[in-house]
């Protein structure tokens, strides 16, 4: 593993934003390390550093949620105007599976939760006009539980990957994070911040959309779902699957199940 030995990276290339379908941010700046997160079609971040090989920039993404490496190669440069646009003016946030967007010539396949931006009445971007192919919701348009639940049962049997954030591999807490993106939404992507999210719901008052969490036989919070309705809940457990779980607090049947023992439920919406 390479030691961060980071040199001074130019100001006028402090900010970035991604233009591939995903792009990987690691723990570590070399060849092996864990998976970190990974950004989607039209997410910013801001750059840190370079290390002295000049082939890994440290990033944080937007707003200092997650800090990582990513390839040099893979970096596209933005202003600090740019950047600021993209976090707070209009935007589209994509819930189709998978869609495309033409970016100056080129045809660019893009996931669920990536951003495109519009002005107007026609979707485009700083530095050329995009022409978009798929479905996407508003950011300030929220969706009724009754849609947030079918926007979370798209990712149905989309492999568990640890930091993954695509129809191809997902992690536990992205899953959650990015349907609730989806859908108009913020959701923590770490238990020990949903705990404290939103408010706690009785079990009898469950609704659609609401996340459960599970505690372990220690009652330590270590899983976390969306109830989906009927005693059932969506969650990453290998893949993204449903499951039955008990909502009076007894245990579960399988002990090796991350669905334990409900823990809390927390109200997000």
């Amino acid at each position: 593993m390479q030691n961060e030995n980071l040199t001074e990276w130019p100001i006028e290339h402090q900010y970035g934003v991604c233009r591939m379908s995903l792009v990987s941010v690691y723990l570590a700046p070399g060849p092996g390390a864990g998976l970190l997160t990974q950004l989607l079609f039209g997410e910013t971040y801001e750059v840190l550093g370079i290390t002295s090989d000049e082939k890994w920039l440290k990033i944080n993404t937007a707003k200092g949620v997650t800090s990582g490496w990513m390839l040099r190669a893979q970096h596209h440069s933005i202003s600090e105007d740019d950047f600021y646009y993209y976090n707070h003016e209009d935007y589209q946030v994509v819930i189709s599976p998978i869609s495309t967007v033409k970016y100056k010539g080129e045809l660019i396949h893009i996931l669920a939760g990536s951003h495109v931006h519009i002005g107007s009445s026609e979707l485009f971007d700083m530095g050329g006009v995009m022409e978009f192919t798929g479905a996407s919701r508003h950011v300030k348009e929220k969706a009724s539980r009754d849609e947030l639940v079918s926007l979370a049962k798209l990712f149905i049997h989309v492999p568990f990957l640890s930091g993954g954030r695509g129809f191809f591999g997902i992690g536990a807490g992205s899953f959650i994070q990015l349907a609730y993106k989806m859908a108009g939404y913020k959701a923590p992507r770490y238990i020990s911040k949903l705990v404290e999210t939103g408010k706690n719901v009785e079990p009898r008052k469950i609704q659609l959309g609401d996340i459960v969490i599970f505690g372990n036989n220690k009652d330590i919070p270590h899983h976390a779902g969306i109830y989906v309705g009927e005693s059932q809940v969506i969650h990453v457990w290998g893949l993204v699957r449903i499951d039955n779980i008990k909502l009076d607090g007894s245990i579960m049947v399988r002990n090796n199940s991350p669905l334990y023992r409900v823990l809390d439920i927390r109200s997000l919406l």
